[in-house]
């Protein structure tokens, strides 16, 4: 009788494993899925691409090429920086899509989270705490109570030869998501942040966040 129960009892924990790892598989599916939601306060809303790391390096197109586009992160910041906006510049201006602005509350918003990443060893639109992007820029002072917005974060981070500004940019351009924020019209800021090192090791590499928004006060 008692092994008909503890045979019964095992089989019971087995089944219930075997749920709990089949929500963990989907749940880790959804999570890899590019998306872009929609996040409302007031009149405001803010789209979000999924996270990606910058795959490998692959010859592209030679035409109207960014200087430092190859540069890695460590050997000059504020190159790769420049090159990076640069490189969303041109993909941008390919397809007749209006200018960017550089926004410096954008570059705050994107910057804090590149190092918020960084120093917490996580990768993603959410921090641990459960801040998004649309609480960035509103910290930051893009989003304004009496203005309408929208704003779009991609992320990346990279080592090696790619961690370079073509080598985000094109990782990004591969990824749907990512995509269709960087060549989305609706756009007309911009602001970058990167930061030397990456969640899987500080030591190397670069994490990248940048942040695309339109407002109107």
């Amino acid at each position: 009788m008692w092994g008909l129960f503890a045979g019964g009892l095992a089989l019971l924990w087995a089944l219930a494993a075997i749920f709990v790892l089949s929500l963990c598989r989907a749940a880790a599916r959804a999570d890899e899925r590019p998306r872009a939601p929609r996040l409302r306060r007031r009149a405001a809303t803010a789209s979000v691409a999924a996270a990606v790391v910058v795959l490998p390096a692959v010859p592209d197109e030679a035409s109207a090429a960014c200087a430092n586009r190859h540069l890695e992160f460590a050997a000059n910041p504020q190159l790769m920086r420049e090159a990076l906006l640069c490189e969303i510049a041109r993909v941008r201006a390919r397809r007749d899509l209006p200018a960017l602005r550089a926004d410096a509350q954008l570059d705050l918003a994107a910057g804090r989270h590149a190092a918020d990443m960084l120093e917490r060893r996580f990768f993603s639109h959410t921090s641990p705490g459960g801040g998004d992007v649309a609480d960035r820029v509103r910290r930051a002072g893009y989003a304004l109570r009496r203005c309408s917005w929208v704003v779009g974060e991609i992320l990346a981070w990279g080592t090696g030869p790619r961690a370079t500004a073509a080598g985000t940019v094109r990782a990004w351009m591969r990824s749907p998501g990512h995509r269709h924020v960087l060549v989305s019209r609706r756009y007309r800021d911009v602001g970058a942040g990167l930061v030397a090192g990456t969640p899987a090791d500080a030591a190397v590499g670069v994490t990248v966040a940048a942040v695309l928004g339109r407002r109107s006060c």
